[in-house]
């Protein structure tokens, strides 16, 4: 196999545009919400942080490797194109990896602290857990996978041991939209699931049961971001709330005509977008923090 095909594959494998959103969305957690009394340079320069980003991407990517370790059946049905990029990746390879950007990342956290490396050995152990187990467990299985995308958020509140309100409604909710996407990545991998026997809400409840779920975490989206607007000073960022009122109330009415592959498919990537629009609009959180980012960038 040639190194580029290599390459490649271990992009692909590791959902490499995933970890940058995760590195994009501690960056600016760091700079807007936990850290925002600190000036960016001063920020910026801290080391701490970036380890702890890293860290994060590290064992982020290799938690998609554990993950293609036991999804490979499934995934060869679901996924069958992307699945013949991944198999240049052999399983004994993929586990070398695994092994290699854990080791990696508990290292690099023993520089900021036990503490740290504590939480990221906790983190790794939860991605095993759930890839090997937990996953299997009906509705907790999504709930986790929405508990582990959302982790790394919680280092940076261990570092900076900052907590209010808005911040927690912040946090609750992504947990609540990564959560809407794992249900109904649920029902987009139906077919593969069903035919290794993999118990998930879907294939054990049915497709009303899991649509009638989501639609109870859709409402409380639609609460959860109305609450937000009346209550706090969100600065232009109020409109990225104002747009996901609007989406998850046609959403909510929407989801019980999704018939098809195809139409979970489609709205799996347009929650997707959600999350990469929600991240993007923490920019226009505080248009004074935000020029002041804008400065120390274009001082380079």
């Amino acid at each position: 196999m040639s190194l580029k095909a290599r390459f490649l594959s271990l992009l692909s494998v590791t959902r490499v545009y995933n970890g940058f959103l995760v590195i994009l969305a501690q960056y600016l957690s760091a700079i807007y919400i936990f850290a925002r009394a600190e000036p960016v340079e001063l920020l910026l320069r801290n080391s701490d942080l970036h380890l702890i980003v890293l860290s994060s991407f590290l064992v982020v990517s290799a938690g998609y490797l554990i993950n293609q370790y036991y999804d490979l059946p499934k995934d060869l049905i679901n996924k069958p194109y992307k699945s013949m990029i991944d198999l240049q990746r052999t399983p004994s390879s993929l586990m070398r990896w695994y092994a290699l950007l854990n080791f990696i990342a508990l290292t690099l956290s023993l520089f900021v602290s036990f503490r740290a490396a504590l939480f990221f050995m906790g983190y790794i152990l939860s991605i095993w857990l759930y890839s090997h187990r937990l996953r299997r467990i009906l509705i907790w299985g999504t709930l986790f996978s929405a508990f582990l995308a959302v982790s790394p958020i919680t280092a940076l509140f261990l570092y900076y041991q900052h907590i209010e309100w808005k911040i927690a409604g912040f946090a609750l909710f992504l947990f609540l939209l990564l959560w809407i996407i794992a249900l109904v990545k649920d029902l987009e991998n139906m077919p593969g699931d069903l035919a290794v026997g993999l118990k998930t809400l879907a294939t054990s409840w049915g497709i009303e049961a899991s649509q009638r779920l989501i639609r109870i975490v859709l409402g409380a989206e639609v609460f959860l971001s109305l609450s937000l607007l009346y209550f706090y000073d969100l600065g232009p960022m109020r409109y990225y709330f104002f747009a996901s009122t609007l989406f998850f109330a046609l959403l909510f009415v929407l989801v019980q005509k999704l018939k098809k592959l195809k139409n979970y498919s489609e709205t799996h990537w347009m929650l997707k977008l959600f999350v990469l629009l929600g991240t993007l609009s923490i920019l226009f959180l505080d248009l004074d923090r935000f020029a002041e980012l804008k400065a120390f960038i274009f001082a380079f």
